[in-house]
C-alpha cells in the first residue's frame, strides 16, 4: 500500500470524480408511501384512495377577513379563486362561491345550509376568515427530480397567489411534506459545508497545521461520493432520514483518520523516518480500523430489520458508507500523509506548535487513568446507579405524532397551522372510504349522515366530517323527509354541474375492480398529543366498522401517526439486533467473548442513560431520535475496539498490564478525544436547523459520542484492571 501510494491516490482521484458525477443523480424520495414496507397493510386503503379519487392532495389556502360576508369580501374570494385556477398543477379549486347559494348572506335557508356544510373549508364558522380548497396534482410520470421541481413550483405559485391577502397561509399535506424535505436538503448541504468546515478547523487547532485537514477531507468526501454513486447504480433514493447519510460517513471517516494521524505523529516524535512512521502506524491500525468499520456496518445494517422504509434505507446506506471508508482510507492516506515529507525530515510533521496542547492532553488522560483506580468501587457504584436511575426514565418516553412539532415553534409553517387550527377547527385532513351502491339511494345517504353524526358524538376532538350526503342534504332541505328518488337524481345533477370537482373528489369508482366508493373527508386538530391522536383514529375506525363493515380509514393524518408508532416500536428491536451483531463481530475480532462483552458495556450504558434522561425531561421521540439507540452503539464502540486491540498488542510486545494501559490511554485516548471533539464541534451546526429531528439527531449523536468517550477512557480501563486482578 505504501509502495503504490501514488498510484492509489491517482486511482482514488479518478474514482472520486466519476463517483461525484454519478452521485449528482441521487434524488430525495418525497413520497409518503415509500416510508412503509411495500406490503404494509396500512398502504392498501391509501392506494385505493389515490387511484379512486385521483392522485391529488388537499391544500387549504386561508386568510383572515373580518369583512368576509360583505360584497368586498366575496370579491376577494373570487379574485383568489381565479388566481389559483390559473396555476399549473392545481386540479380544482372550491370556494364559498361554488356551493349553490352559499355566498347569499341575505338569509336564504339553502345558502345557510351549504355554508354550514363547508364551514372549516371555504370559510371559518365565525365568517371572519376565508379559504379555498385546492386539489394539488401529484405527478407520477417522468424524472423524479423534474416531478419534485414541478410540485415545488406549484406550491410556490400558490403562495404567490396568496400574497395580496395579508396574513394568508397555506396548509395541508403537500406543504407539510415539501417543507420538511426542503429543510432536510438544506441540512444535508449544511453538513457538507459548515459541519465539514468546523470539523477541519478543529483538527487544524488540535494538530497545529493546515496540512492535516487533507486526510479527513479526502477520506470523507471519497467515501461519501462512492456511497452516493453506489446508491444511484442501485436505483435507490434518499428518504426522510437517510438524508443524514453524510453525517454518519463523516463520523466514521474522521474517527478513522484521526487515529492514523495520531499514531503517525507519535512515530515522528520518536525520531523515525516519515515512511517508517507511517508504515508502523498502518501496521498497528490495520486490524482496529478494519474491525471498527465492520462493526459500524453491522450495527447500522441492523436497522434494515425495521419495517419503516426510511429507517431500513438509512441502515443500508450507512452500512455501505461505513464499508467504503476502508478503501477510501487505504487509497488516500498513505500519499497525503507523506505529502511534502522528505527523508530525514523526522520532526517536521510533528508540528511543534501543537506540542504543548498535546502534552496537556496526555497529562489529563494520565490523571484520569491514575485517579480512577483509587475510587474504582465508588466510581463504579455511582456510574451504575446513575445509569440505572436514568434508564428508568426510558419507560416514560412518548412519541411525537404532531408532525408540525418537527419544525421550530417560531417558523412560518407552525404559525400557519396555528391559524387554521384556531379559525377553521383543525388542520389535519384524513378520509373514510365507504363501499357504495352502484346507484346512490336516499337510505344509503341517510346512513352516511348518521355515521357522521355518530363520529362527531363519539370522537369529540374530531372537528368536521363532510361528504356528498351533506351537500345533497343541504341542497334538498333534508334527505330524511325526501319522498321521491327522482328529486335526489335532480339534486345530484345540479351539484355535479355547479361543483364537478367536489363531486369527483367524494364519489368515484375504483378502476381496479369497478367498485363504487363514497368518501367522507374528516378534519381534526393536527397538534394533538400522541395518545389523543391515536385514540381519535381508533375511535373513528371502530365507529366506521360498526356502521359500514368493509369501510377504510386512511390519509396522511393516519399514515404519519402510524409511521412514528412503527419507528418507536422498531427502536428497541433494532437496538437489540445491533448490540448482538456488534457483540458477535467483536468476539470474532478479539477471539474472546469476555473482551467483547467488556467492550460493549461502556458503550451500551450511555445509550440507556441518554434515553432515560429524555424520558425524565419529557422530551418526545421523533424521527431524528428513534434511530439513535442502534446508531450510538455502532459509533461509540469504535473507540473500544482501538483501545482493546492496542492494549493486547502492547502486552504481546512484553508490556505489563499497567504499562500497556498507560501507553494506550495516551495514544488511543488522545485520538479518541480529538476525533470526538472535532465531530461534536462540527455537529453543533445542526442545532441551527429549522427541522427539529435534525437538531435531535445532531445533539444525541454528539452526546452519545461523549458518553462513549467517557466510557472508554474511564470505565474500560477499570474493567480491564478488574479482569486482570481476577486472573491474578
Amino acid at each position: 500500500m505504501l509502495r503504490q501510494r501514488r498510484a492509489l491516490l491517482g486511482g482514488a482521484t479518478v474514482v472520486g470524480l466519476l463517483a461525484a458525477m454519478a452521485g449528482r443523480e441521487l434524488t430525495l424520495d418525497r413520497s409518503i408511501e415509500h416510508m412503509f414496507a411495500p406490503h404494509d397493510p396500512i398502504l392498501e386503503p391509501y392506494r385505493r384512495l389515490q387511484r379512486t379519487f385521483g392522485r391529488h392532495e388537499i391544500l387549504l389556502a386561508a386568510y383572515p377577513d373580518p369583512e368576509f360576508a360583505t360584497p368586498a369580501g366575496l370579491d376577494r374570494v373570487r379574485a383568489l379563486a381565479e388566481r389559483l385556477r390559473r396555476i399549473d398543477g392545481v386540479a380544482a379549486v372550491v370556494t364559498v362561491l361554488d356551493p349553490p347559494g352559499a355566498a347569499d348572506f341575505a338569509g336564504d335557508p339553502r345558502g345557510e345550509a351549504f355554508r354550514e356544510v363547508f364551514a372549516g373549508y371555504t370559510h371559518s364558522a365565525a365568517l371572519d376568515a376565508g379559504g379555498a380548497i385546492c386539489l394539488i396534482e401529484r405527478p407520477e410520470q417522468g424524472d423524479p427530480a423534474e416531478r419534485a421541481a414541478a410540485r415545488r413550483r406549484t406550491l410556490a405559485e400558490v403562495r404567490a397567489a396568496l400574497v395580496p391577502l395579508p396574513g394568508s397561509v397555506a396548509v395541508g399535506e403537500p406543504v407539510l411534506m415539501e417543507e420538511a424535505f426542503d429543510l432536510l436538503e438544506a441540512d444535508g448541504r449544511r453538513l457538507n459545508t459548515w459541519c465539514t468546515l468546523l470539523v477541519l478547523l478543529t483538527i487544524v487547532a488540535a494538530f497545529g497545521s493546515v496540512r492535516w485537514v487533507l486526510l479527513p477531507l479526502a477520506v470523507v468526501q471519497l467515501a461519501l461520493a462512492s456511497t452516493r454513486a453506489v446508491l444511484v447504480l442501485g436505483s435507490l433514493q434518499l428518504s426522510m432520514v437517510s438524508s443524514m447519510l453524510s453525517a454518519i460517513v463523516t463520523v466514521v471517516g474522521v474517527a478513522t483518520v484521526v487515529h492514523v494521524m495520531v499514531r503517525y505523529r507519535d512515530g515522528l516524535d520518536a525520531g523515525r523516518e516519515p515512511l517508517q512512521a507511517l508504515g508502523e502506524a498502518c501496521e498497528q491500525l490495520a486490524r482496529p480500523v478494519l474491525f471498527a468499520c465492520l462493526t459500524d456496518a453491522v450495527g447500522f445494517a441492523s436497522l434494515m430489520l425495521s419495517a419503516v422504509g426510511p429507517v431500513h434505507d438509512f441502515g443500508f446506506m450507512t452500512a455501505i458508507g461505513s464499508l467504503l471508508t476502508i478503501p477510501a482510507t487505504a487509497a488516500t492516506v498513505p500519499a497525503l500523509a507523506l505529502f511534502g515529507q522528505r527523508r530525514g525530515d523526522r520532526r517536521a510533521a510533528a508540528d511543534s506548535a501543537a506540542a504543548p496542547r498535546r502534552r496537556r492532553l496526555d497529562a489529563a488522560l494520565a490523571s484520569v487513568l491514575t485517579m480512577s483506580p483509587r475510587r474504582a468501587r465508588l466510581c463504579g457504584a455511582a456510574g451504575l446507579t446513575a445509569a440505572a436511575g436514568l434508564a428508568l426514565g426510558a419507560a416514560q418516553l412518548e412519541r411525537e405524532t404532531d408532525f408540525t412539532r418537527n419544525f421550530r415553534d417560531d417558523s412560518e409553517l407552525v404559525r400557519a397551522y396555528r391559524f387554521v387550527e384556531t379559525r377553521f377547527g383543525g388542520a389535519g385532513v384524513w378520509d373514510v372510504l365507504l363501499p357504495a351502491p352502484a346507484r346512490l339511494s336516499r337510505s344509503f345517504l341517510v346512513r352516511v349522515l348518521d355515521l357522521e353524526a355518530h363520529l362527531i358524538a363519539t370522537a369529540p376532538t374530531l372537528g368536521k366530517a363532510i361528504s356528498l350526503a351533506d351537500a345533497l342534504d343541504a341542497g334538498l332541505g333534508g334527505l330524511r323527509g325526501l319522498q321521491l328518488e327522482v328529486a335526489l337524481r335532480g339534486a345530484l345533477s345540479l351539484l355535479r354541474a355547479r361543483m364537478p370537482e367536489f363531486i369527483d373528489a367524494v364519489s368515484q369508482v375504483d378502476p381496479a375492480d369497478a367498485r363504487p366508493w363514497l368518501r367522507i373527508m374528516l378534519r381534526a386538530p393536527e397538534r394533538l398529543e400522541a395518545e389523543s391522536k391515536t385514540e381519535l383514529i381508533e375511535q373513528v375506525r371502530s365507529a366506521v366498522q360498526q356502521k359500514f363493515p368493509g369501510a377504510e380509514v386512511t390519509g396522511y393524518y393516519v399514515l404519519l401517526t402510524e409511521l412514528i408508532q412503527s419507528v418507536l416500536a422498531d427502536q428497541w428491536t433494532t437496538f437489540a439486533a445491533a448490540t448482538a451483531a456488534i457483540l458477535a463481530t467483536m468476539a470474532w475480532a478479539f477471539r474472546c467473548w469476555k473482551l467483547a462483552v467488556l467492550a460493549l458495556v461502556p458503550n451500551v450504558l450511555p445509550v440507556f442513560a441518554l434515553f432515560g434522561a429524555m424520558g425524565w425531561l419529557g422530551l418526545r421521540i421523533n424521527m431524528g431520535a428513534a434511530m439513535i439507540a442502534a446508531v450510538s452503539v455502532g459509533l461509540s464502540v469504535d473507540g473500544s475496539i482501538h483501545y482493546l486491540m492496542d492494549y493486547r498488542r502492547r502486552q504481546s510486545l512484553g508490556c505489563s498490564p499497567a504499562e500497556a494501559l498507560e501507553q494506550v490511554q495516551s495514544a488511543v485516548g488522545r485520538a479518541a478525544t480529538l476525533s470526538t471533539l472535532a465531530l461534536v464541534v462540527g455537529f453543533s451546526t445542526l442545532a441551527a436547523s429549522d427541522f427539529v429531528p435534525t437538531i435531535y439527531f445532531g445533539v444525541l449523536v454528539s452526546l452519545s459520542m461523549i458518553g462513549g468517550l467517557a466510557g472508554n477512557l474511564v470505565a474500560l480501563p477499570l474493567m480491564l484492571r478488574g479482569l486482570h486482578a481476577r486472573r491474578g
